[in-house]
């Protein structure tokens, strides 16, 4: 069996979770199935993940004239790359998309799936953000949303229409997906996993040479409460509800904010009330291995994005041992129970101060909690079970199409 993984990602979020899960998951699947992973790209460069042949696709814009004056939120929506030429002149018997933004491509890449008659599944990464009709990203004039329902809803739509199965990442989606028209019988979970890495302890020595570079204190001198987040600083990451939130708070505390900085963030805005016994830190791009370092610095992980799938990154920070304080949004309260974390409505500064200092009151309780956080990703959460339930979907959905094409075949000798 042969696979084309099409990841369907702007390449300047490359590096973002979806992209990482699908990456992670199509690694996993090449122990059982010859399989390609395809991805948008600044340039063309082969190379392997894991097992799998990573095929990055050199990709272009019609409105890359238009950096400087417009904003990357609409620019992300006309990405494209030769991924339908690669399914047009290759031998694949299955395409599985992740991601559905820029939708435009990937109904192209959906639409050359069709053309050819190759069966096609898609991994709903993106979906709850893409089918809030743009109040993820808190569009708010009548030509931005007008340009939603055009550029991404009605794409979604033609994706979701002749797709042979849609990987839900968690059992929230189905009021979703039954929402956009989709027989449950097509639904199927596959969930999202963590790789080993964050499994793994770390030694104080390693922790104190990221915790020196960003002038904090070391690990063993350290008594105030260290709050981290990771993510992309677009709006429905809601890294400026964070900020927001921790400019009400009077403790002392240290914020850690991991992820490249943008142009349209006034970041010295919120350090300039700090107390002598507050600091926040922005560490713009950081490497992974920096990050496993940081999440074992910290005391919990703050996410409290307006709207997300099923984000890889608070499973990450949870196996590293992190308690969770995020939102109710998408499949998060899928991962997140009250055992692990606290859970705030979206977009609500005041209660992501109130939870920060009821959280960080009780030192033992937070240790708890971690703990709860790491034994939940290690039983429910991983690469290889996700892995072989998509193959057997994969076998499952392969054996109906060589089933249906035969029957053709049959109906057009009888009728000869």
């Amino acid at each position: 069996m042969k696979v084309l993984a099409a990841v369907i990602i702007p390449p300047h979020l490359s590096a973002s979770g979806a992209a990482n899960a699908a990456k992670h998951l199509s690694a996993s699947l090449a122990n059982y199935c010859d399989i390609d992973i395809a991805i948008l790209s600044l340039q063309e460069v082969a190379s392997n993940f894991g097992k799998a042949r990573l095929l990055a696709r050199k990709s272009s814009n019609i409105l890359s004239f238009t950096k400087g004056f417009l904003p990357n939120k609409f620019r992300t929506l006309f990405y494209r790359a030769d991924i339908p030429t690669l399914i047009k002149n290759g031998s694949y018997d299955l395409v599985h998309l992740h991601n559905v933004i820029p939708a435009l491509e990937t109904k192209r890449v959906a639409r050359a799936c069709v053309k050819k008659g190759i069966p096609y599944v898609i991994s709903t990464h993106g979906f709850f953000e893409a089918t809030s009709s743009g109040n993820a990203y808190s569009l708010k004039y009548i030509h931005e949303k007008l340009a939603w329902k055009f550029l991404i809803e009605k794409p979604i739509n033609y994706i979701v229409e002749y797709a042979d199965k849609i990987f839900a990442l968690s059992p929230f989606e189905y009021p979703l997906l039954k929402k956009l028209g989709i027989d449950e019988a097509r639904i199927e979970v596959v969930t999202n996993g963590v790789s080993q890495e964050f499994f793994a302890s770390r030694e104080l020595k390693e922790i104190d040479l990221v915790t020196e570079r960003l002038n904090l204190p070391k690990l063993s001198d350290q008594e105030i409460p260290v709050g981290i987040f990771l993510g992309n600083h677009t709006k429905n990451k809601g890294v400026e509800i964070l900020l927001e939130a921790f400019d009400l708070i009077k403790k002392p505390f240290i914020l850690i904010v991991c992820g490249q900085k943008r142009n349209n963030i006034d970041y010295n805005k919120f350090s300039t009330n700090l107390s002598s016994k507050q600091k926040i830190i922005f560490t713009d791009w950081i490497s992974d291995e920096d990050i496993i370092s940081l999440f074992h610095y910290a005391d919990l992980f703050i996410y409290p994005t307006q709207s997300d799938t099923l984000p890889l990154v608070v499973l990450e920070a949870m196996a590293c041992g992190l308690p969770i304080l995020s939102t109710k949004v998408g499949g998060i309260p899928y991962q997140v129970d009250r055992s692990c974390g606290v859970l705030v409505e979206p977009r609500n500064p005041q209660a992501i101060k109130e939870a920060f200092e009821q959280m960080t009151q009780n030192k033992s309780e937070l240790l708890k909690m971690g703990h709860a956080a790491h034994q939940i990703v290690k039983q429910k959460f991983n690469w290889e079970s996700s892995a072989q339930k998509a193959f057997a979907l994969y076998r499952e959905i392969l054996e109906i199409d060589q089933a249906q094409k035969s029957d053709k075949i049959s109906v057009v000798s009888v009728s000869r």
